[in-house]
């Protein structure tokens, strides 16, 4: 079995180039030989660590382990356009580390450091103030039944916060937070919570901000702010004929809606006071409750259905007729039902 360069670095295989190279520096500077007396073990290490960090931060070099492993990449692969070449390291992981730092000097980050100190004035504690974390954003996903209803929403968190007065140590911590949810919000709602991020010694704590979103509803969608559409599909039947929609409400009631009208494409049904409510009142207004209709045409038709559409439109036509000239006043009311 091969080398594992990521478990060298101790990175996971989905790492970017920016922690290889954070990897790469920490391990470096740990197991640099000079430190060390120049021992045998910690050169092998050291010489691992340089030849792990040359293949991962090289795109291709990466792209043929990950897919080949390590004898792949030595000993060479086929490559879309070309043959990949063979890789061999150097063998010389001092020459890795003076092009990666600069220097082959292992102390050169704490020196450069001490000779060339940040000004205080520069540093945020020098200015006598703390950075406060950018802002934490996340989703609220809100089924429609909640939007209505409203009340409290529980979401947990993770943060780490100090283990004592002396603020000198972090640990992972859960915690619940309350979230009211006014009857009828409206999405895209911001509810922040104050400095609820991490906690840090040189650091605010971050605001946390929770951001509503409506649910995918089986009955309903949310049509603007407080109106609630319904889609429902029929038949050319029950487009000509009516039809009665039965719904359950989102507070748990059975609405009964006749349709007595001809149901074109066009067609809505709106029905008033049934939709969400309106935040700032939403115990006296609420949206409306739209009805929009998806007519099925039938696939086929014998000649007998098509004689008796037929012979329904001309009926349809004579009615029309009669009711054109009524309203013109050339036929009598009760000539229309003789």
């Amino acid at each position: 079995m091969g080398f594992d360069y990521y478990g060298i670095l101790g990175v996971k295989r989905s790492c970017n180039q920016l922690e290889i190279k954070r990897a790469y520096r920490h391990l470096a500077l740990k197991y640099n030989p000079e430190k060390h007396d120049n021992d045998e073990n910690i050169k092998r290490i050291f010489a691992l660590i340089g030849e792990a960090y040359e293949v991962l931060v090289n795109h291709k070099r990466r792209a043929v382990y990950d897919q080949y492993g390590e004898e792949g990449l030595k000993r060479g692969v086929p490559g879309p356009t070309e043959y990949i070449q063979p890789y061999t390291y150097h063998g010389d992981p001092l020459r890795t580390f003076h092009e990666f730092f600069g220097t082959s000097n292992p102390y050169a980050d704490l020196l450069d450091y001490y000779e060339n100190p940040p000004p205080m004035f520069d540093s945020p504690l020098g200015k006598g103030y703390k950075e406060k974390d950018p802002i934490i954003v996340r989703p609220l996903a809100l089924s429609l039944e909640e939007v209505y209803k409203g009340g409290l929403k529980k979401m947990k968190i993770q943060r780490l916060v100090f283990t004592d007065e002396t603020c000198s140590e972090l640990t992972l911590r859960e915690k619940v937070l309350s979230i009211p949810i006014k009857p009828g919000i409206y999405p895209n709602t911001e509810v922040r919570f104050k400095e609820e991020g991490d906690q840090g010694p040189t650091r605010i704590p971050a605001d946390v901000i929770f951001i509503t979103e409506d649910r995918p509803h089986e009955t309903y969608v949310r049509s603007g702010l407080s109106d609630l559409l319904s889609v429902h599909t029929v038949t050319l039947e029950q487009a000509l004929c009516g039809i009665l929609i039965t719904l359950k409400t989102l507070d748990d009631r059975v609405l009964r809606v006749k349709i007595n009208d001809v149901i074109t494409p066009t067609y809505e049904k709106i029905i008033e006071d049934e939709g969400l409510p309106v935040p700032a009142c939403p115990m006296k207004a609420k949206g409306s409750l739209i009805l929009r209709f998806s007519v099925v045409f039938p696939e086929y038709l014998s000649k007998k259905g098509r004689s008796a559409f037929e012979k329904a439109f001309r009926v349809l036509d004579e009615e029309d007729e009669k009711f054109k000239k009524l309203k013109c006043g050339t036929l009598s009311t009760t000539s229309i039902y003789a």
